[in-house]
């Protein structure tokens, strides 16, 4: 093998492990910087509730990198934790700033982690009219950071999304079904690049196509891509939308241990096999396991009442939008290099093998909260 190969499988393993979730801002699959708030406006006072994961204040409250924020931790640091938040967030009426306060904090434990659960109460010098609230919790640490508002309103209930470049919410000013539609199309596009477990196990499945497209033929290659990427979306769609509508569900510990264990399969089937025989049953199989995944956001924000079923299309168009670029992207890369001798040692099985050992990872992390993804980056 040349030098320039080796040096060219090198660099592309270095970027595998860099958009599989290695890399410091990656932290964890489907726990990369997310805040879920509820929001409740009454008479003078609009009442603020925050669920920050356990991982994400590590940073931000500059804690020792060797350990996590318990019980004792979140009672001992509880002022702390209120300023900081009273820092990033503020509430305007009409122009009027609005002074908060924290009145309860509490630890929660919930998918296999510890959230802190605070409530703050804005107090308004007049009757709420035109109120603005600015959020700007995490998007120094992590630009890609999103908060996830619910605002109970007038006896309704809407959604917003809290991102870099859009961080004011006007609660007065009513969201039509189209605000909704691009809302969370993005978000399904933004979820399933963050979701570096799906992306591994999409890309466990296309390191096949390589192998096929050098021994057999680029018809047998296309087909097999076929199968399993239209398998893999069929199934994770259905569950999607079950699991989003509250139709189905498990328990997430279940679910995120279960796609971890996925990837190391497919890991497992590509190093010692090299067919793609049962493949599109397989990915069927599976992707009925990371519907459930996917729709763990959606169950944590909830759908909007209004363009309710808008709202869930969306969402999964923005996650086969984001799948498909994967596969534009990835295919032809596989492909240049199936040319390649070693392809089949090298990036096959090579691959396999990191992919393997993403996947032990991740299942000892989720199924025994072992938390270890986190200890390793802070």
């Amino acid at each position: 093998m040349s030098a320039q190969r080796i040096r060219l499988v090198r660099t592309l393993w270095l970027i595998l492990f860099w958009f599989l979730g290695f890399s410091p801002t990656s932290a964890i699959a489907h726990q990369s910087s997310v805040v879920y708030l509820q929001l409740v406006p009454n008479q003078h006072t609009l009442s603020l509730t925050l669920r920050i994961a356990n991982s994400d204040l590590y940073e931000a409250l500059a804690l020792p990198s060797d350990r996590a924020i318990g019980r004792d931790e979140a009672t001992t640091h509880r002022e702390r934790l209120a300023r900081y938040v009273m820092s990033k967030i503020s509430v305007e009426n009409v122009g009027q700033p609005c002074p908060g306060r924290l009145v309860a904090s509490e630890l929660n434990e919930r998918q296999g982690g510890f959230f802190v659960v605070d409530t703050f109460e804005f107090q308004c010098p007049r009757s709420i009219e035109d109120v603005r609230l600015t959020y700007n919790l995490f998007f120094d640490l992590d630009p890609r950071h999103q908060g996830l508002a619910r605002i109970e309103l007038d006896g309704q209930s809407r959604e917003f999304i809290f991102r870099d470049g859009n961080r004011t919410l006007p609660l007065q000013r009513p969201l039509g079904v189209l605000d909704y539609v691009l809302d969370y199309l993005r978000l399904g596009v933004e979820h399933i690049f963050a979701g570096y477990d799906h992306l591994a196990f999409l890309i466990g499945l296309l390191l096949l196509a390589g192998s096929l497209w050098r021994k057999t033929s680029r018809r047998e290659a296309l087909g097999y891509v076929l199968r399993v990427v239209t398998a893999f979306t069929v199934a994770h769609s259905l569950t999607l939308v079950l699991s989003a509508l509250r139709l189905v569900s498990l328990p997430s510990r279940w679910v995120e241990s279960a796609i971890a264990l996925s990837i190391g399969y497919v890991a497992v089937e590509n190093i010692l096999l090299s067919t793609g025989k049962r493949r599109g049953l397989l990915a069927f199989g599976f992707g009925l396991v990371h519907g459930l995944g996917f729709a763990s956001v959606l169950r944590e924000l909830g759908l909007p009442k209004t363009g309710l079923i808008a709202s869930l299309l969306s969402f999964n168009v923005g996650v086969e939008l984001g799948q498909l670029a994967v596969v534009l992207l990835a295919l032809p890369l596989l492909v240049v290099l199936s040319s390649w001798r070693g392809y089949q040692s090298y990036v096959v099985r090579g691959g396999s093998f990191v992919l393997l050992l993403m996947s032990l990872f991740w299942f000892v992390d989720r199924a025994f909260y072992m938390q270890l993804l986190s200890r390793v980056i802070h």
